[in-house]
């Protein structure tokens, strides 16, 4: 079949769960515009004078570039009450299988900022090697 080797990338994270993936558009196949962030203002020193807005810019990115993904709100379940006295090994116990968390739904910039750091820095990491490919 015509067309290019490998457009997509598969990042698995089976750290994180044993079904934990994101499935993204190859970033060497795809154009500039794509993989560029709007342009935020920056200060005197060449970084950006709002991170926050930066940041936002680069979850856009990210939601043009996801196709798929089965990924979990960290935040999503209810927390357990903890009283003062509790012991920090049995709670661990308790809580281990992550407390029944949701899956993430639509793929959008909003749900993008939701996603654990190991995740987000994984897909930066495939972005960032378009512009350094060594």
């Amino acid at each position: 079949m015509p067309g290019y080797t490998n457009p997509y990338v598969l990042l698995q994270f089976p750290d994180l769960g044993d079904d934990v993936s994101v499935l993204m558009r190859n970033p060497q196949l795809l154009p500039p515009r794509d993989i560029t962030p709007e342009d935020v203002p920056l200060d005197a020193n060449g970084q950006p004078s709002d991170p926050q807005a930066a940041q936002e810019a680069m979850y856009r990115v990210f939601a043009r570039v996801i196709v798929a993904w089965k990924v979990y709100d960290p935040n999503g379940a209810a927390p357990p009450e903890i009283g003062p006295d509790a012991d920090p090994i049995a709670l661990f116990e308790q809580l281990r299988d992550g407390g029944g968390q949701p899956r993430l739904g639509d793929i959008t910039p909003e749900n993008i900022a939701r996603l654990p750091m190991r995740i987000t820095t994984r897909i930066m990491e495939e972005i960032s090697r378009v512009a350094d490919p060594q």
